[in-house]
């Protein structure tokens, strides 16, 4: 009980001034926090944009393998893995949709090439000379249904590379272009073409192009697309073309009076692919010939973010090369954005747990606040009311002893003297109780520099005469000035040396030290004393606890005034020397 009533406390602090301090934390934290979500964010990219390069590869060379087509449904092995690689060729990484398994309606894309001119996904067939055979250059591709039967479908393409119709030209570079966009879009309904359904071409003649308004192209859980008009697109086609095509009318939507669909059907008309000039780029600056497996560039610090690949491939017995280029730009505004709310969301967890932990410690200071200030006003008040009555004995015993000194016997004496010796040495106890008080509740110190070895020379002065009596032998060395308030420190001081010569066996000797960072007071005693709670009040060694000169009082207020500036006293004792020191 006594540990928890008097045992010395830290300095008072405020809610605001703890909170502030705490913050330290959270900052610390969250920049260790931001460093490595950074460095992550990059890996985690790269590292998923790179393993969808590689199964998009594993695919494509699948493909070139199983590459029967009983219906001639994609006109061949070609044309299969033509449209395998214009509509395969992309990465989407940190797709926050991908991370909770689509269970919450947060926004459908990620760090993807396909709407970022900074990110590169390149994919390319080439031959032995190292032309260009296939390559993810933007296509239009259209499936053709001549029937109900889903095996009579023919799947049509149509390379820009191959005609050169300005009309058709610049269709794909306002649909490239829409990309980038985050509020246009286009979608198309072939109304008529020529076809050549031999080798699964198809030059569209008349298009119905729908433009498209998003607010935010890239949500699709919140935003629904806008209509804004439907252009009609005509191609003239020059007839050097159309050797051996054919014009197709399509019924697109249309049905008959019975409710029955017309055919032929056209159906996912879309384009698909990347610029010519970004495909020529990467060819142009890896593809080697005789290359194969991985290499790798890098445009970061820690993180490889441009991924390289040739693989052999053999389509219908002839020896090719599958050539892939994958370059991330990580920072996006899209990643930007969520690598901040990630960051704020993390500062402000760590804030409020920090809020908590401060207020719930704020609580439990006030209400021992609380506590020393009322057990503080008892004894004040206790200690007061206590001086009046014992100077009122005191007095009376002292009366007493005066008038009976020539006739009074000798048991009379002894006990108006044992009177007249507790009164006093209680009456020093009340006197270092309100001491005590008085030090812990100075709130204002005057600092200056004070020399630590003057200080400990005047405490010691006062103690000269009792040194040389009990032939002590005290030695004061070394020196140093500090900041201080001279004060209290000289009572903090005053009282080590003090109960330094109390505790010191005769002949023994008393060793001052003082230097920038310790005043050490060191002193030889009769016994090893247990000094672990010698610093609360009224706590004494074992062999003065009937010591009626010793209070318990004296190494509690040399830590109270050493509190008051900043400054911490420790004690130990070993091999009968006992050490107080007050560390600045």
């Amino acid at each position: 009980m006594k540990n928890k009533l008097f045992k010395h406390k830290p300095k008072r602090t405020t809610f605001l001034k703890m909170f502030a301090k705490a913050m330290i934390f959270p900052v610390v934290f969250t920049l260790i926090f931001s460093f490595v979500l950074y460095y992550a964010t990059e890996r985690v990219a790269c590292e998923q944009a790179q393993s969808q390069q590689d199964a998009l590869n594993s695919s494509i060379l699948e493909s070139a393998i199983a590459s029967e087509d009983k219906n001639d449904k994609m006109g061949g092995t070609l044309n299969s893995l033509r449209m395998k690689i214009c509509l395969g060729t992309y990465y989407n990484a940190l797709n926050i949709s991908e991370f909770f398994d689509y269970r919450f309606p947060l926004p459908e894309t990620g760090v993807t090439s396909q709407n970022d001119k900074k990110g590169r996904a390149v994919t390319a067939i080439m031959d032995k000379d190292g032309n260009v055979v296939i390559s993810n250059t933007a296509k239009m591709f259209c499936v053709v249904q001549f029937d109900q039967t889903p095996e009579h479908k023919k799947w049509l393409y149509c390379d820009p590379e191959e005609i050169d119709i300005p009309a058709f030209q610049q269709l794909i570079k306002e649909h490239l272009d829409s990309k980038y966009s985050v509020h246009t879009a286009y979608s198309y309904d072939i109304t008529s073409a020529y076809v050549d359904l031999k080798e699964h071409k198809m030059i569209p003649h008349v298009i119905q192009v729908k433009n498209l308004y998003y607010k935010d192209k890239y949500n699709e859980y919140f935003d629904e697309a806008e209509e804004r008009g439907t252009e009609e697109v005509v191609i003239d086609v020059d007839s050097s073309y159309l050797a051996d095509y054919e014009l197709m009318e399509f019924a697109a939507d249309k049905y008959d009076t019975s409710g029955e669909a017309l055919y032929p059907r056209c159906s996912f008309e879309n384009i698909w692919g990347d610029e010519k000039e970004q495909v020529a780029e990467a060819v142009n600056s890896h593809f080697r010939k005789n290359m194969s497996g991985h290499t790798y560039e890098s445009d970061y610090d820690l993180v490889f973010n441009e991924s390289i690949t040739h693989s052999s491939i053999i389509i219908n017995g002839e020896k090719y090369t599958l050539f892939s280029d994958y370059k991330v730009n990580v920072w996006t505004d899209f990643s930007k954005k969520w690598y901040g709310i990630f960051v704020t969301l993390f500062f402000l967890l760590l804030t409020f747990i920090t809020f908590l932990i401060c207020w719930r410690k704020n609580v439990k200071n006030k209400a021992q606040y609380a506590f020393e200030d009322y057990q503080r006003a008892l004894t004040n008040n206790l200690a007061h009311d206590l001086k009046t009555p014992l100077a009122v004995i005191g007095g009376y015993a002292e009366n007493l002893m005066e008038m009976r000194k020539d006739c009074g016997d000798e048991k009379e004496l002894k006990y108006l003297s044992s009177i007249m010796s507790n009164v006093s040495y209680t009456d020093d106890m009340i006197a270092k109780t309100l001491k005590l008080s008085e030090t812990e509740q100075i709130k204002k110190l005057n600092k200056t520099k004070v020399d630590i070895k003057s200080l400990a020379e005047r405490s010691a002065e006062k103690y000269r005469t009792v040194i040389e009596e009990r032939s002590i032998d005290l030695k004061i060395e070394g020196g140093a000035e500090i900041t201080a308030d001279e004060d209290t420190l000289m009572a903090a001081v005053e009282n080590l040396i003090s109960n330094a010569v109390k505790y010191t066996r005769d002949g023994g000797s008393i060793r001052i030290t003082a230097d920038k960072k310790h005043l050490t007071v060191v002193n030889d005693i009769a016994e090893n004393v247990d000094t672990k709670d010698l610093l609360m009040p009224f706590v004494k060694g074992d062999k003065a606890r009937s010591d009626k000169s010793s209070s318990g009082l004296g190494l509690a207020i040399a830590s109270a005034a050493a509190a008051q500036n900043g400054f911490k006293v420790k004690i130990n004792c070993k091999d009968k020397r006992f050490t107080a020191a007050i560390e600045f």
